[in-house]
Parts: C-alpha cells; sequence; structure tokens
C-alpha cells in the first residue's frame, strides 16, 4: 500500500527500468505525452495525469511504458490530483500574483509622479474614496478657542450713550 492509500499502488511501485537521456523539451507533444524520436516510443508525463488515470495507462500498457515521473523522497510519485502538488502550484501562484501587484503598484506610482504637482488629484477627493477616507481618518473641526476676561459689549446699532448734560469739570465748588 502507498503512504496515499490503494488508488496509486502500482504507480508508486513502478520502477524506471532503464534511464533514458533524451530531452523531454526537445520531444513533440503535450504536457501528458510526447513522441521521442531517438527510441521511436511515446512518453508518458505521469505528473500531468491524475492517480486514476496513470493507474489505468500502466495497466493497459501491462507496465510496458516509457514514463517521466517525479518521485518524492517517501517514495510516492507526483501526479496532477495530489494534494502536496497542488498546495505547491497554489503557493507559487500567490507568489507570483503578489509579485504581479506590486510591479503594477510601483508602475502606478512611477506614473503618478510624472504628472506635474499642480495637475494632480487626490484619490480621497473622489467617491466612494472620499468616503472610506473620512471614516479612517475623520476631519474634526478645530477645538473652539476658549477666551477669559472682563468683557465689554456695544450694540452694533446703538449710538453711543450721550455725555450727562450737567457735567462740568470737577472742581472744588460744585
Amino acid at each position: 500500500m502507498s503512504a496515499r492509500g490503494g488508488s496509486l499502488r502500482i504507480l508508486d511501485q513502478a520502477r524506471i527500468a532503464s534511464l533514458c537521456s533524451a530531452s523531454w523539451a526537445e520531444m513533440s507533444g503535450d504536457d501528458r505525452v510526447r513522441h521521442c524520436a531517438a527510441c521511436d516510443k511515446q512518453v508518458y508525463n505521469f505528473a500531468a495525469m491524475t492517480g486514476a488515470e496513470a493507474e489505468a495507462l500502466i495497466r493497459k500498457h501491462e507496465g510496458r511504458l516509457c514514463g517521466r515521473l517525479y518521485r518524492r523522497a517517501d517514495g510516492t510519485v507526483l501526479t496532477a490530483d495530489c494534494p502536496v502538488g497542488r498546495g505547491i502550484v497554489r503557493r507559487k501562484a500567490a507568489w507570483l500574483v503578489a509579485c504581479a501587484a506590486a510591479v503594477l503598484v510601483l508602475a502606478v506610482q512611477a506614473f503618478a509622479y510624472l504628472v506635474p504637482a499642480a495637475q494632480r488629484t487626490r484619490l480621497r477627493e473622489f467617491e466612494p474614496f472620499a468616503a472610506i477616507a473620512q471614516r479612517l481618518s475623520p476631519q474634526t473641526a478645530p477645538a473652539p478657542l476658549i477666551l477669559m476676561g472682563d468683557m465689554s459689549w456695544t450694540p452694533a446699532n446703538s449710538a453711543p450713550a450721550p455725555a450727562p448734560a450737567n457735567s462740568a469739570p470737577a472742581s472744588g465748588n460744585p
């Protein structure tokens, strides 16, 4: 039995009896099967097949076929439906997406600096970004100015109060 159960037992027990030095890249065909001009045989890539497809192919050819396989340290063979292989592919894809996003952000920033500063507009001036920016960092009104002291008030519409009529310079006599 294999580490992943009985479904890949035949594939995990498969061995390459005679190593081939032909280049996979130079063979004609697709990712699953290519034709080797050196030995005039079809070469099957088990990593591009599911475990069930690979097992069916080995049974069909009674184990007599040329194959290309990736064997892990635990002895299991990598197939297209392998969860470990899919995880590696997902991580590589996520890394590529992150790199592409970083390049895109840097390119946008670089092009933004080509626009003169007087003509630049801020993203926070456009909706819905303005509402989001307001929620993230609200623009608060300045704190009120507090003043203390003696007050005097003169109404704007009133004339100044007339001086008293009997007011004479103060002298010692009334």
